[in-house]
């Protein structure tokens, strides 16, 4: 499916503060795009523990991994060298490209019954929330877009901590790269029909 109208136009900013046109991450090659929380959030820096582990693969599969966060550059700085050092990532402190997927917002996402469940789970495998640096009451999603702007996966959080099995991401840019589409979801939903339940 094509990407939501005005993605790949949002303006982001690198490491360096420089602006960034977002669709320049999947404009010659595959990109798997994760937008996080906020940089201070436990359940975000699980999340790009896990995709970092997976990072290899990514890459070895002719793509690239991006995480957009929407901290200042000063957040954006302190996550990558602490969580996810040598991977690319960008900021968008106005939601711009947020807004744009469609990505949930709201308290009731936030600091629900899944969403204590999963900062359990997080807490359990060995990640502390930090200081909140960003929007705290903004959920994320992925995207695995390819050239040509042709979205092949994605996932909006319906909840803080509801994230893509990495598996299912890689299978779908996998698949991809045969020839194939996977269908999109949102936490079990059609992406641009609704959200993740949280369950997981």
């Amino acid at each position: 499916m094509a990407s939501p109208r005005g993605l790949a136009d949002c303006r982001v900013t690198d490491l360096s503060g420089g602006a960034v046109r977002l669709g320049d991450e999947w404009r010659e090659r595959p990109a798997v795009v994760v937008w996080l929380r906020h940089y201070g959030c436990l359940l975000c820096r699980e999340q790009a523990a896990g995709f970092r582990r997976r990072e290899a693969e990514i890459e070895a599969l002719g793509a690239r991994l991006v995480f957009v966060g929407n901290g200042d550059a000063a957040a954006a700085l302190a996550f990558a060298a602490r969580h996810c050092p040598g991977c690319r990532v960008l900021s968008d402190p106005g939601l711009q490209s947020y807004g744009v997927i469609g990505a949930r917002r709201g308290w009731a996402s936030t600091l629900g019954p899944a969403a204590v469940g999963a900062g359990w789970r997080a807490f359990r495998h060995g990640f502390r929330q930090g200081r909140v640096r960003g929007v705290p009451d903004q959920q994320g999603g992925v995207y695995v877009v390819l050239p040509g702007d042709r979205v092949v996966y994605a996932y909006l959080s319906g909840s803080a901590g509801d994230h893509p099995p990495i598996e299912d991401v890689i299978g779908a840019l996998r698949a991809s790269g045969a020839g194939e589409t996977v269908p999109a979801s949102t936490g079990g939903a059609p992406a641009r029909a609704g959200h993740g339940d949280g369950s997981r």
